[in-house]
């Protein structure tokens, strides 16, 4: 047996949840901890609320290569305004349309239409992950950070406080962005990953 990992020793990391990230947010504001967000407490409540909402605006801000999808978008029979040829319909978690293959000029509009001239569409898409255990750390951070400012006026009612955690939300998002892209994505231009979409 090597040592250090006897049977007495754990091994595994804790699993992040919303819990434990609005708990984060929590703590950055001083506040009391939760323990489960339909909990009978105002700091429950507003982490309910609000959660969801910093989530989706952080996956929205960046590329993040742990949200991207690379799909054929399904076509639609409808005649597109604007003089585009065609239309496609987006799937319901897309959040953003990074580009489509081959970069032709498309608009994305109401009712989660997207048109453009490209037949068929293949589109590189950020979509929306809500499984917090696939969030990298610096993420993680980032996202607790956005949840802690908008939690500060209604929860501390201090727009001063406010202030403070969107400048270290700044920070934590900046460090999560250079993490990301040190990852290495390869351009989808430069590969042919879309058929190969989940």
């Amino acid at each position: 047996m090597s040592a250090g990992f006897g049977p007495n020793v754990i091994t595994s990391a804790v699993q992040t949840s919303e819990v434990s990230i609005c708990n984060k947010a929590l703590r950055y504001l001083g506040a009391p901890e939760i323990v489960a967000l339909d909990q009978p407490s105002r700091e429950a409540d507003l982490c309910s609320r609000y959660y969801a909402e910093a989530r989706d605006e952080l996956l929205e801000h960046h590329h993040w290569n742990f949200a991207t999808r690379y799909t054929s978008l399904a076509p639609l029979a409808a005649v597109p305004p604007f003089g585009f040829a065609c239309a496609y319909r987006l799937p319901g978690d897309c959040l953003r349309v990074r580009r489509l293959r081959g970069e032709p000029p498309f608009e994305v509009v109401e009712a989660r239409t997207l048109y453009t001239d490209a037949a068929p569409a293949e589109a590189v898409l950020t979509v929306r992950v809500t499984d917090p255990a696939r969030f990298p750390a610096l993420f993680v951070e980032a996202l607790a950070r956005r949840l802690a400012a908008a939690l500060a006026v209604p929860l501390m009612n201090s727009s001063r406080t406010e202030q403070a955690m969107l400048q270290r939300f700044g920070d934590a998002l900046e460090a999560a962005r250079v993490a990301d892209a040190a990852e290495g994505a390869s351009d989808p231009v430069e590969i042919n990953p879309w058929l190969m979409a989940r």
